[in-house]
């Protein structure tokens, strides 16, 4: 019988719920799909593969299935694409392991609980039966993404991109980007444009979310790490960091932006929400907002294309002589395989052509993700994008691949949204007097009350 592969009525079926079955609107160039670690099947292989949910990421995959069936004509693979966010793949796998993917697209901060939960295969494993494959993926991709899909200096991923982050974005017809150097010059300029305009305009900070509040405090120097498979964290919040800068000074300096003399223009929600706030007539609109890479077209649509602008994340003041300047998680896309697949080796092949060179360069075409391999990186043009190129940017200026367990993001979430969005219930409070004004008085040892409480949560793996 003739060695084929079947895109399946599954993925077909899958793709026209999200919106549309066509690829012809696929942007494509003339490229060389090249396929190193190629292999045939003596009988028909089913692969199950989960590549994000959108209508985008869904229309894509499908793309470079036909890519792969042109480039791999004697090979028996039958491909099921399954719509799954790259943000749940976690959850969705542990929901029932025994109809997870084979290969699956997922955010970098998902790896640990997988990792842990042991449905990961190890990619030098595999090197037994397709030599060299562990070294390929290192090499070609930048060190980033490939310590992102690393634990314990163990390969478990195949790196996608390298754009998974947060940058400052801000309506350039509002604001211009020198307003957007410090969050004290940023307040102030939207609170001038608001009054210009007889119009209450915002900022949007995003709250009970520990991913960004990681970013403020590495900041200033501080860290919170874990292992993929422990149970706690270990950060020095708390405490005071190797520069003998004190933790709680740099989280008064975030209740000090959130409820000073700019509290007006201080908005704290999640990040969704801020997106949601950015459209036009919606009272207290957010005029700029620190947010994910993902959520640019959203804050396009809200602001006009063209008025949607992306630059660094701004600096921040602890106290007299000592600013800072908020940093980015250096986050990445990574495709997994299951270890308990019945074909993982083919799944691997797969796994291989869908994250190479050719591949990567498409990617970032049409949804918008840069490289992580470096040779593709070489001739996609950043400064056609404004958020990837403010990523890029912010990446090298202050960014950090974080390594951190499922025990860091309750009590961070829950740290996040004290600091950021107010006083903690009646258990704390963090103001003593001048809420809302340039003599805000803080209460330091309330402050420092729930950064303890945080890290009670970490060591507790709570």
């Amino acid at each position: 019988m003739q060695k084929k592969i079947m895109l399946s009525a599954f993925a077909l079926v899958a793709l026209t719920a999200c919106g549309g079955s066509s690829t012809s609107s696929i942007i494509r160039r003339d490229l060389q799909w090249e396929n190193p670690f190629a292999g045939t099947a003596n009988e028909t292989v089913t692969l199950s593969v989960w590549a994000g949910s959108t209508t985008e990421s869904m229309g894509f995959a499908n793309a470079v299935l036909e890519d792969f069936k042109k480039a791999n004509p004697d090979s028996n693979y039958e491909i099921k694409l399954k719509a799954v966010s790259e943000s749940s793949v976690n959850g969705d796998w542990a929901n029932d392991p025994k109809q997870a993917a084979d290969f699956a697209i997922c955010a970098d901060d998902q790896m640990p609980q997988l990792i842990a939960s042991n449905y990961l295969q190890k990619i030098k494993v595999l090197d037994a039966e397709i030599p060299g494959l562990s070294a390929a993926i290192e090499s070609r991709n930048d060190a980033d993404s490939v310590e992102a899909s690393k634990s314990k200096g163990d390969l478990y991923g195949f790196p996608v991109s390298s754009s998974n982050g947060y940058v400052l974005y801000y309506n350039s017809d509002l604001l211009k980007e020198s307003d957007c150097a410090s969050f004290e010059t940023l307040l102030a300029a939207i609170k001038a444009a608001g009054e210009k305009d007889g119009k209450k305009y915002t900022f949007g900070f995003p709250h009970a979310s520990g991913w960004y509040l990681d970013g403020y405090f590495h900041g200033a120097g501080f860290t919170a790490t874990g292992e993929a498979d422990g149970d706690t964290i270990t950060a020095n919040w708390h405490t005071q960091n190797e520069a003998g800068l004190k933790g709680v000074d740099v989280a008064a300096s975030l209740v000090r932006l959130a409820h000073g003399q700019y509290k007006d223009q201080w908005l704290s929600e999640k990040e969704a929400t801020l997106v949601s706030r950015a459209a036009k007539g919606v009272s207290g609109r957010v005029i700029a907002t620190i947010n994910g890479t993902w959520n640019y077209k959203a804050l396009q649509k809200a602001w006009g294309e063209s008025a949607c602008s992306a630059t660094l994340l701004p600096k921040f003041t602890v106290s007299a002589g000592q600013e800072f300047r908020m940093h980015t998680v250096k986050g990445s896309k990574i495709g997994v395989l299951n270890r308990s697949s019945q074909h993982v080796k083919e799944a691997a092949r797969f796994a291989e052509f869908f994250t190479n060179y050719s591949s990567q360069v498409m990617r970032f075409d049409n949804l918008g993700e840069t490289p992580s391999n470096k040779e593709s990186l070489k001739i996609c043009d950043l400064n056609t994008n404004a958020c990837l190129k403010a990523m890029a940017e912010q990446r090298v200026v202050g960014g950090f691949v974080e390594k951190v367990n499922p025990a860091f993001w309750n009590p961070a979430n829950a740290l996040s949204t004290n600091l950021c969005a107010g006083n903690a219930g009646k258990e704390h409070s963090f103001i003593t007097s001048g809420e809302g004004t340039a003599e805000l008085v803080l209460n330091m040892e309330e402050i420092q009350a729930a950064l303890d409480a945080c890290n009670a949560g970490f060591t507790k793996g709570n």
